[in-house]
């Protein structure tokens, strides 16, 4: 019975010796440390520990960190184990997606990163064994994908060894392990945009996809990036409807008018532009009027600006915006009609100011936009 009783108090109580495990520094003072940066949404994020030089400068590689597969390894009583590329625990490094290291696919997840250091090659190993410690246990099997770097000399020591993001991209980033004078970079790749488009898909089935902003804000993405203009411009004409719920905005009707214009269809974005203005403010018929005027587009300015006198009268900021609208084509006595009624109806001293100098221009017979 006492056999039993302490089979019995065995199993209860070292499942619970494990999960009480005290919250102790790291061993021999090697610092944890975690890095994380995202590409585009892809988050990368590394875990390890950081031994420090501690007055052993070069001791470190091919000494303390024994070169190429050169770490003893437990299981085969041999050095045939690659460095752990950190201290105590094994380094892992973690993809939220699907990337490419030096040109490699390698699938989401989290990897143990070894090393096998030699003077001008380096072995990167990404292993499935992210629960060991260091590499003591190290199996070739548990590889998932090796590749080859060059190392590089720093100038400076660097005595708390260290993982760095020292290259930023749009698409990609290089990392690199730093410590003592040596440098090992490697560059990660991200297929960004088809995992955006590819997370966009996902969350419009939800909640998300009944939100117009989303979709603007995706169709502008993706036009931006000259891809996925089909699905882009769908996205955006959903956003003008306004449906299922809500309404549409002007923010809509520019954007889809904006993708119209990127894809040459030009009478399409003036037509959606004008099923628009009735709802835009005075700002957005200004900034409208702005925006074709430096498209080299006086004439449909001079239309808008007009259309927006009838609502919202005769007033400064229209007439400032007519005066520059006359300008651009050539018909400055015109321009200075409306810049001396801009003049009259300034609100303050420094719009005074700018219109007095546009007037002088247009009665020297300059445009006032140059």
């Amino acid at each position: 019975m006492r056999r039993i009783l302490a089979i019995i108090v065995a199993f209860v109580i070292f499942p619970l010796a494990l999960q009480a495990q005290m919250d102790m520094p790291p061993n021999g003072f090697n610092p944890r440390a975690t890095v994380s940066e995202e590409v585009g949404i892809t988050s990368i994020t590394i875990k390890y520990s950081r031994p420090g030089v501690k007055g052993r400068d070069g001791k470190i590689w091919g000494g303390i960190v024994a070169n190429g597969f050169g770490a003893f390894n437990f299981l085969t009583g041999r050095p045939d184990s690659p460095w752990r590329a950190g201290a105590n625990e094994a380094t892992t490094i973690s993809f939220e997606h699907d990337v490419q290291v030096e040109g490699k696919s390698l699938k989401a997840g989290t990897y143990a990163l070894f090393m096998a250091i030699e003077t001008t090659e380096v072995t990167l190993i990404f292993s499935r064994q992210t629960e060991a410690w260091g590499s003591f246990r190290y199996e070739e099997a548990d590889d998932v994908l090796r590749v080859k770097v060059k190392p590089e000399t720093l100038n400076t020591s660097v005595e708390w060894l260290k993982y760095e993001f020292i290259d930023h991209r749009e698409d990609g980033c290089t990392v690199a392990l730093q410590w003592e004078k040596m440098s090992v970079p490697f560059s990660i790749d991200v297929d960004v945009d088809n995992i955006v488009l590819a997370r966009i898909r996902e969350e419009f089935k939800g909640v998300k996809g009944f939100i117009n902003a989303n979709k603007i804000q995706a169709s502008r993405y993706f036009f931006e990036k000259n891809t996925n203009l089909d699905e882009a411009l769908s996205w955006a004409e959903q956003a003008v409807t306004g449906r299922p719920f809500g309404q549409s905005t002007f923010a809509a009707y520019e954007n889809l008018a904006n993708n119209y214009k990127k894809l040459n269809r030009l009478s399409e974005a003036d037509s959606i532009m004008t099923a628009g203005l009735p709802i835009a403010s005075l700002n957005e018929h200004v900034g409208y009027g702005k925006k074709l005027i430096k498209q080299n587009r006086p004439d449909r300015a001079i239309e808008v600006m007009l259309n927006a006198k009838i609502k919202f009268g005769d007033i400064y900021a229209l007439n400032n915006v007519l005066s520059f609208a006359y300008s651009a084509k050539g018909s400055y006595k015109k321009a200075r009609t409306y810049a001396n009624k801009a003049l009259q109806q300034a609100p303050n001293e420094r719009s005074k100011s700018k219109v007095g100098i546009n007037i002088e221009k247009l009665k020297a017979g300059n445009d006032i936009n140059q």
